[in-house]
């Protein structure tokens, strides 16, 4: 190691200019660059040097890469933690409060390093919470800028404040059943209203009359306008709480296909009334109307068009992602719009079928099943009926026209891992029982691996019981095999995440680098099969998202809350780099580039693979995967 001291104000303005061009030191000002220069030294280093070892102190300085490369090892087998090179840092653990450096430091190829003053760079970053909320994300599990602006949430507005649904929420017009459809006429008009909220004993809501059901019934002559408001009125009230976010106000309209929610005190119908609010207060608060495209997706009357819709949603939600915290948002819309587009797709094919000889259901998979469907990815869905060969032949026909007409509209088809012939996706009740049964038996003999997406199944259409009588025949046989669970969770730690990303690839713990990482075989899919196991593990079968299952994990084992939350920012930063790819090139976004990302960006992705690999580690030590 030689290091020279930065004297001549030509050296240090060379090494603030270097740092300028990195985060996050681009986020100091120049004044304070300086300042940090000069605090420092010139150090070259030759491969092989050892900067610190595991375990001891920080000292006075830590490094910036200029040139060359510092790989980070740790434990007795020195296995590799991360991979750093010019602009990285190493060593600067102390400025978040870190006493001793937590991997040992090698020099990996001869370097030029900058040794700056750790009590210089603190006091800069107690100054610029930007820095700070950057170093988070670098050596812990923080979110950050991840190269676009951040806004207030979607279409630059946030949800979730009492204050801002109340702006949007409208005063009632409301009566007892009692009154005539004449009252209710006159009181909306008076009041310019377009619906009229039936209230009972306690002010609890009890129906709904809309304009449009005063000329449905009215004005075709089929209800006289003396009849009591009750003969008309639509039930159940579809309710919200005041603490709702508008977010959630649309989404329950898009879900119910409705356009007015009543607002009580506990978001029940059991509960006072305070208020209505309607659909276009929502969208005209957005600048855009999400439930509007919904509706013409109920009206399409060709797969072409719903193609069209499609492309609609995705500037839709294009607009609405500008940073990873909208995800869930966003997520939440994607799932309901599609899900429209099965249901009209599933109508056509209906129609052409005719009507079912027995009982049916049709139950989304996978990505699908679980909501998870911010890019255009498969619709596959499983056909469960009851145990009659000739309804199971009808429904298995009913599959194969929804496959095609899904292609028309511009989905993909399913994954290999989801066999494509209806046949293969469409069983009896009993053979649904079954073939959960055998898996739970021998889940490595079935291939499980290939079966996961028949433990999201989620009803779209039909008989929910139909699948509430597979789920307790699950149940029951998990319940009798106690390992399966464990087996599952092994099957679970298979996909690894890389551990960094280096010169815009992404690195391998062995070391391979690729130019390309499949977001969802190595980031995505890692978390949702470690979500599934802990919502199996709690005999949950009913369908959630990853988001929500871990989530629940947390509450069920609080020893590992601090993992879970960071598997769920993980998440949510795959799925945002994974949508933001999909909705700019028009397909699902799996393979990234890391050298197409900004560096803001690559740090943010590192973190999240870093994140993973603690919520697999967690797991693996949970279920007494020592190794």
């Amino acid at each position: 190691m030689i290091a020279t001291v930065l004297k001549t104000s030509a050296i240090i303005l060379r090494v603030a200019d270097f740092l300028k061009g990195f985060p996050p030191f681009s986020y100091l000002p120049d004044e304070a660059l300086l300042e940090l220069a000069r605090s420092g030294r010139v150090q070259f280093s030759e491969k092989g040097e050892i900067l610190f070892d595991q375990g001891t102190a920080h000292g006075r300085y830590f490094y910036v890469i200029n040139k060359g490369s510092v790989r980070l090892v740790r434990g007795e087998k020195q296995k590799l933690s991360d991979l750093r090179g010019p602009g990285d840092f190493v060593g600067a653990g102390a400025v978040l409060g870190e006493e001793s450096h937590t991997d040992s430091a090698l020099v990996d190829e001869d370097s030029i390093l900058y040794a700056l003053d750790v009590s210089v760079f603190t006091r800069l970053c107690t100054e610029s919470p930007r820095v700070s909320r950057f170093l988070k994300v670098y050596f812990a599990s923080e979110e950050v800028e991840a190269g676009t602006a951040q806004r207030s949430g979607p279409s630059g507005w946030r949800g979730g404040t009492e204050e801002h649904l109340a702006r949007l929420q409208a005063g009632l017009v409301a009566g007892a059943a009692s009154l005539t459809v004449r009252e209710a006429a006159e009181a909306m008009r008076a009041a310019d209203s377009p619906v009229f909220l039936v209230v009972e004993a306690g002010e609890n809501p009890a129906g709904v009359v809309t304009d449009t059901d005063l000329r449905n019934e009215i004005a075709t002559g089929r209800v006289p306008t003396e009849a009591a408001v009750s003969d008309i009125m639509r039930r159940p009230v579809i309710t919200v709480s005041p603490q709702a976010t508008p977010q959630d106000a649309l989404l329950a309209m898009i879900r119910h296909g409705i356009r007015h929610l009543c607002v009580t005190e506990d978001g029940t119908p059991q509960s006072r009334a305070l208020g209505m609010i309607s659909e276009r207060s929502i969208s005209l608060s957005q600048g855009r109307d999400p439930l509007a495209l919904v509706q013409e997706i109920r009206r399409a009357d060709s797969p072409s068009s719903l193609r069209t819709m499609g492309g609609e949603l995705d500037l839709l939600l294009a607009s609405d992602l500008p940073s990873a915290d909208d995800v869930p948002w966003c997520t939440r819309l994607a799932a309901e719009t599609r899900r429209a587009m099965f249901r009209r797709v599933e109508s056509w094919a209906r129609e052409k079928a005719g009507p079912a000889p027995g009982p049916f259901a049709l139950a989304l998979t996978g990505q699908a099943g679980r909501g998870e469907l911010l890019t255009a990815t498969n619709m596959a869905a499983a056909g469960l009926t009851s145990d009659d060969e000739k309804t199971r032949a009808w429904t298995q026909d009913l599959l194969g026209r929804i496959d095609e007409g899904l292609a028309a509209a511009g989905f993909p088809a399913a994954p290999a891992a989801i066999p494509e012939e209806a046949g293969a996706r469409c069983r009896t009740v009993g053979e649904w029982c079954e073939f959960f049964r055998s898996l739970v038996r021998d889940p490595m003999g079935g291939e499980i691996w290939k079966q996961m997406a028949f433990f999201d199944l989620s009803v779209v259409a039909g008989d929910p019981a139909l699948l509430e009588t597979v789920f307790t025949a699950l149940r029951e046989e998990m319940a009798a095999r106690p390992n399966f669970i464990r087996l599952l969770a092994n099957d679970a730690l298979g996909n690894l995440p890389p551990i960094t990303i280096y010169e815009g690839y992404a690195v391998e713990a062995d070391g391979l680098a690729r130019e390309t990482i499949d977001l969802q075989d190595y980031a995505l899919g890692p978390v949702s099969d470690v979500a599934r196991v802990f919502h199996l593990d709690g005999g949950n079968l009913r369908t959630t998202g990853t988001l929500e299952r871990l989530a629940a994990a947390a509450q069920r084992f609080p020893q590992g809350a601090d993992i879970f939350a960071q598997g769920a920012r993980a998440f949510r930063v795959a799925q945002y780099f994974r949508a933001g790819q999909g909705l700019r090139d028009g397909d699902d976004g799996r393979e990234l580039r890391p050298a197409a990302l900004s560096r803001t960006e690559q740090v943010q992705l590192k973190s999240a693979f870093r994140d993973i690999g603690a919520l697999i580690a967690f797991t693996a030590n949970h279920y007494g995967f020592k190794g």
